[in-house]
This record gives structure tokens, sequence and C-alpha cells, in this order.
């Protein structure tokens, strides 16, 4: 390489040093920024996982002091006071103090909370759908068959975690209308169902069995799981 193309890398070289140098000048800020924000945002997502973990602490805590007090009067009045603050935990509250209610006899109450958090919107599907079904069962046979029915197959749509539950209620409605036919059909089917728990399995198969219908050739029922 000749003197000169040696000077001329060298100055280029230079220049290009000069650019760079200039570049972060002017734009070396928007790094800065960018490595704050990084840390700072981290900083905040843990402070927030801190303070998310303190307040559910502290819930737990009131939740259980309530919980331990001497009589279920006392506990739902101690629920009632933890509602306001409770957050996401307000359905499971509502499902607790409507259990107190019908230790207590306040059946009509009970219903009412059952009632009430079926009803919201501002409540996960999942928890409407528990108390919907837990107030069919209060009511029993005070509701007329058509209306428990018309609830049940509500509840019963495949794919509903309360399904099962829902399709062995409908076999005892049919039972208490006389209609034994339809009570051993829908036995059958959720015997057929793939999700069914062992133990409303053995609840369906004692009540086919006793109106002497025939029990389904499954491999869950042979294996007994």
């Amino acid at each position: 390489m000749s003197d000169t193309d040696s000077f001329i890398e060298e100055v280029s070289e230079e220049v290009r040093k000069d650019q760079l140098f200039g570049y972060f000048k002017k734009y070396g800020w928007i790094a800065g920024a960018i490595i704050a924000v990084s840390v700072g945002g981290a900083a905040y997502l843990e402070w927030s996982k801190s303070k998310a973990e303190t307040v559910a602490q502290a819930r737990g805590d009131a939740i259980a002091a309530a919980l331990a007090k001497e009589t279920a009067a006392d506990q739902i009045t101690a629920l009632d006071a933890l509602t306001t603050d409770a957050g996401g935990a307000v359905s499971l509250l509502a499902m607790q103090k409507a259990a107190l209610q019908v230790q207590d006899g306040q059946i009509d109450a009970a219903l009412t909370t059952l009632d009430t958090l079926a009803a919201s919107d501002t409540v996960a599907p999942i928890y409407r759908d528990m108390a919907t079904f837990k107030a069919l069962m209060l009511r029993g046979k005070d509701i007329e068959p058509a209306a428990r029915m018309a609830a049940l197959d509500q509840l019963a749509i495949p794919g509903n975690p309360f399904r099962p539950l829902a399709l062995e209620q409908m076999a005892v409605v049919k039972l208490d209308a006389g209609d034994k036919s339809g009570a051993i059909e829908i036995l059958t089917s959720l015997l057929n169902e793939s999700e069914v728990s062992a133990g409303i399995q053995q609840r369906a198969t004692q009540l086919l069995v006793a109106l002497g219908g025939e029990l389904p050739q499954q491999p869950q029922l042979l294996s007994g799981n």
C-alpha cells in the first residue's frame, strides 16, 4: 500500500470515529433513556409483585381471622366487612358467606347471596355457574321441574365443568317426576362421559343399577377410574 493510500485510510478512519462520536453525542441520550426505562421497569415490576404478595397475605390473614370467629353469624359479619376490599377474592367470599348462612339456618339469605353472585356480570363464569348450581341444590323440589331442568340444562352444556353434576341432577329430576326411563337414559349418557369423577361415577352406577338399567361397557367403568 502506498503512503498516499495509507494516509487516506487513516483520515477515513478518523472521520468515521468523529462521525460515531457525533452520533453518540446527538443520540446517546436515547440509549440512556432506554436503559433507565428498562432498569426502572424491572424495579417497578419487583415492587408491584412484592406489594401484591403483601396485599394477598394481608387479605388471607383477614379472611382466616374472620372464619375463626366463634359463631357462624359472627363469621358472616366479619366476611361482610371484608367484601368491599376483597379484590379478586370477592366471589370466594360470597360462596363462603352463603355456606355459613346455610349453616346458620339463614336459607333465604343464602339464596339471595348465591343469586346475586350468579347474576353478576363482573364475576368469572365458573363462579356464576357454581352459584347457580348451589342455589338449585338448595332450593331442591321447591322449583318446578321444568324450570329446574331448564337451569340444569344450561349447566350441562358440553365443556362446562359442572356438566357431570348437572347431568346427575337432571336424572334425579326425571326420577322425581316418575320418568324412570328418562332417568336411565341420562345416567347412561353420564357414564359414557369421558370427564367424570370417581364419586359421580359411583353414584350414577349405583342409581342406574337400582333402576334396572344396563351399565355401559366403558373402559373407565371396568377399571374403576
